[in-house]
């Protein structure tokens, strides 16, 4: 089959062999850190059901290359419908949305041989959407297969859990994520300095591969990061204020931005304990060994926790100034000119 997957043979292995022996589940829950492959693999799961070769998925034929344009009637993904409240508070994947899908799925395939249903990120039902979807997986439909994509399977009903095979996707090493950009024409620098940014997130490798503006996004991530320590309460406090408005607006755009901080302040760990070989940030080394010189490092510690923290709560629908507040009131400063050492 050709699947076409960087790594994740193991995920691979499981799906070839149950297509080969007719052994494929009603519902999968795909699980794996963010930007490994598993809504790609969710569509080449849906390809390889709906192929019309004999080898599938054969990715040529028209059902495969109407799933990779996202057009065909069997074919349905359903994501979080950005929204705001009165507090501007993310909504998730409601109720609304599964009813819509428990209507379609009722009816026979239109232009394929199975409906695949894929939800990303299903972690992002609501409770509602969540006990109307496990109604749906205790008597599942014929000729649909239900493809759950999620991060955090822990905040998915146990009973949903219960009900779906389970494939885990893991980061790749850093030596396969950096293959795979030479393969795509990378040149050598960038590609390894790519794979150490991505942490063995390969699709998050190849997106900032193909855009070059996303790499200047990243320098202006990394300055807004270095600013921090010489913030006074108040230059803070309005900083959290935009970016709470900024989150309102593109959500995943500020998750990205505290991923770079936290990025940045883990290396600024590492290089004060010594180890730069594990250092992501490496074209930036020079500013690296400069803050960990002048940051303590229980203070750095603490911060790059709380970037954590933040984001997970931000995911869950915390009031986002509240967190962003608290985050940026607690960002290590500087105590010591650039430099001079600083204690622990």
């Amino acid at each position: 089959m050709t699947w076409g997957m960087i790594g994740q043979e193991r995920a691979v292995a499981a799906l070839t062999g149950a297509l080969a022996g007719g052994r494929v589940a009603h519902a999968y829950v795909f699980v794996g850190p963010e930007r490994v492959g598993k809504h790609t693999l969710a569509l080449k799961l849906a390809q390889a059901l709906n192929c019309e070769k004999d080898e599938r998925p054969c990715g040529e034929c028209k059902a495969c290359r109407r799933i990779a344009g996202g057009i065909h009637a069997d074919v349905q993904t359903v994501v979080v419908e950005e929204a705001e409240d009165d507090e501007g508070m993310r909504k998730g994947i409601h109720v609304s949305q599964i009813r819509e899908i428990e209507r379609a799925t009722a009816l026979k395939p239109f232009e394929g041989l199975t409906r695949v249903v894929i939800i990303d990120p299903a972690e992002e039902m609501n409770a509602a959407a969540q006990n109307a979807f496990l109604k749906t997986l205790e008597e599942p439909p014929p000729q649909v297969v239900f493809v759950l994509v999620a991060v955090d399977e822990s905040r998915l009903l146990p009973t949903i859990r219960s009900r779906c095979r389970r494939l885990e996707l893991r980061l790749l090493s850093l030596a396969d994520v950096e293959a795979a950009l030479l393969e795509r024409g990378v040149e050598s620098e960038r590609a390894r300095l790519l794979a150490r940014l991505s942490r063995g997130r390969v699709g998050w490798a190849l997106e900032m591969a193909a855009d070059a503006s996303l790499l200047e996004r990243r320098e202006e991530s990394l300055a807004q990061a270095r600013s921090l320590g010489s913030m006074g309460v108040a230059e803070r406090l309005a900083l959290a204020e935009r970016l709470a408005g900024g989150f309102r607006r593109d959500p995943e755009g500020l998750l990205a931005e505290l991923g770079a901080w936290r990025g940045w302040w883990r290396d600024v760990l590492l290089v004060r304990s010594g180890s730069e070989d594990g250092v992501a940030n490496i074209d930036r080394l020079p500013e690296l060994r400069e803050d960990a010189t002048r940051l303590r490092r229980d203070g750095v510690a603490a911060f790059v926790r709380a970037l954590g923290d933040a984001g997970r709560q931000l995911r869950e629908n915390a009031q986002p100034r509240l967190v962003l507040e608290t985050l940026l009131l607690g960002a290590p400063a500087a105590e010591a000119p650039a430099g001079q050492p600083v204690g622990r």
